[in-house]
């Protein structure tokens, strides 16, 4: 059975660092061709459609039939996903990525599966590392009596 993503698209270039670019068009741009290029949405039966707030500008679009891109010019496109969602023919074929909780509550209720934004992006994400004591700064005992003395003063006038 082929997936249908739906991908709240400022939301996922907001929250990677993947897509975090000089310009929005440009971080549309860097999304597309990750989606083209990487497919973390799986198999080429896969459709997605990533759904941006706002009206086209110039903007240049694949020409993949699995690939689709909405502006939502005079809506936004947390009502256009909902539309999507609402009207969906098989909505448990679908998969809403998104971290906006409401967006992801109006799925789960029409029985499309969600996944947030980092589950969606795991594999691509290079994983984060725990600081070491060597990463920490350390202070030496008297520099942090010292200024623990000065806090005191500057607080408790």
């Amino acid at each position: 059975m082929s997936l249908h993503f739906v991908i709240d698209g400022y939301n996922l270039i907001k929250q990677t660092r993947l897509f975090n670019k000089a310009s929005l068009e440009d971080s549309r741009e860097a999304l597309m061709s990750f989606l083209s290029v990487s497919r973390p949405q799986g198999s080429h039966s896969n459709r997605v459609t990533v759904v941006f707030d706002g009206k086209e500008g110039m903007f240049y679009r694949q020409g993949s039939t699995s690939l689709s891109i909405i502006f939502t010019q005079g809506q936004s496109a947390d009502e256009a996903i909902k539309h999507l969602v609402r009207n969906a023919e098989n909505p448990k074929a679908m998969v809403v990525v998104t971290n906006d909780k409401d967006i992801q509550f109006f799925a789960q209720q029409h029985n499309a599966q969600v996944k947030t934004v980092e589950v969606f992006m795991e594999k691509f994400n290079p994983p984060k590392t725990k600081k070491t004591l060597d990463d920490k700064i350390l202070l030496h005992p008297c520099d942090a009596a010292k200024i623990t003395e000065e806090m005191k003063k500057i607080w408790l006038k």
